[in-house]
């Protein structure tokens, strides 16, 4: 029985057999054709995009294109398509049945794909029954990611807001405080510029002018001057992170109300107008050659098994 399955006892039995194994071959072309016909399984057409992120604000250590894609395979635009193209009643899912929603993930998945190119782009992929459909879906993808990710920014930008202007309001205090004790400095000592005061009062004291109050304020700024000199730093240094404080604040308003685009379309989707699915000379070819190579294991073994008998 072995010696049938070498090579020239298997040709010897496609040569005998040959009629029965194209008569299947044939009859399984045909059904592969009839049941991969529309009555059968529905076609699908197949739409696509490419975009690039842009005005992306990267949160973690992920590149644009790796946070565009976690974003596009969010949940969050998941539930958003669902809802808005019924996809329960498009599937013909009852969305009140057990397992209704990991059946409904599970056609979502099999029909939206979210790619990245060899170029960093990201392709955007939907395959459905109706050509429209499949390309308007891509449109609400692309357009649920923009607006989540002004959403995400602005998010980010009212926490920014949030932050900075508690910020700089204590600074307001700060700066306060400081400026009520120099003044208080000035008004009680006499004390308002270190560099100008000492080089006119030591030129009165030299001409004897005012001698008795040019005494006076240098012997304050002797005795005052460090805890001057350290109090207008710190007023002045205060008042330069207040300031760098309403310029985040400012920005971060900005980014609140700006509507920008977090999505570069370089191809459009379009209504395909040939199925992507199934490919029926392809199904018909695997199942004759899949039917040809049963059959001649088949016409192989009944040989195998005939030889013994006329031995």
């Amino acid at each position: 029985m072995e010696g049938y399955f070498k090579t020239r006892n298997i040709l010897d039995v496609i040569s005998k057999w040959k009629w029965y194994i194209l008569s299947i071959m044939v009859v399984s072309a045909v059904l592969a054709i009839v049941f991969s016909s529309p009555f059968f399984i529905p076609p699908k057409f197949k739409s696509y995009a490419i975009i690039y992120p842009a005005n992306v604000i990267c949160l973690s250590n992920e590149s644009e294109s790796e946070q565009a894609m976690e974003i596009l395979n969010s949940d969050d635009i998941m539930f958003q398509i669902i809802e808005k193209y019924d996809l329960y009643s498009h599937y013909d899912l009852d969305s009140t049945g057990s397992g209704a929603l990991a059946k409904m993930i599970e056609y979502y998945s099999d029909n939206v794909r979210i790619e990245r190119t060899q170029n960093d782009a990201i392709r955007i992929i939907v395959c459905d029954e109706d050509p429209q459909t499949a390309a308007d879906m891509v449109n609400s993808i692309i357009e649920c990611y923009d607006n989540l990710s002004q959403k995400m920014v602005s998010l980010q930008s009212a926490e920014l807001l949030e932050i900075y202007t508690e910020s700089a309001k204590e600074k307001e205090h700060v700066i306060d405080s400081l400026s009520s004790i120099l003044k208080k400095f000035g008004t009680e000592y006499g004390l308002i510029d270190i560099t100008s005061q000492t080089r006119a009062y030591s030129e009165a004291l030299a001409q004897g002018k005012n001698a008795g109050e040019a005494s006076t304020i240098i012997k304050n700024w002797q005795e005052y001057g460090a805890e001057f000199r350290k109090t207008d730093s710190l007023l002045l240094s205060t008042i330069h992170r207040y300031n760098k404080d309403l310029e985040v604040c400012e920005e971060a308003r900005r980014d609140m109300n700006k509507k920008q685009t977090f999505s570069n379309v370089v191809s459009r989707p379009h209504p395909a107008d040939k199925k992507f699915y199934p490919i029926r000379w392809l199904m018909a070819l695997l199942s004759a050659l899949g039917s040809g190579l049963i059959g001649i294991i088949i016409a192989s073994i009944i040989e195998g098994c005939r030889k013994p008998k006329e031995e």
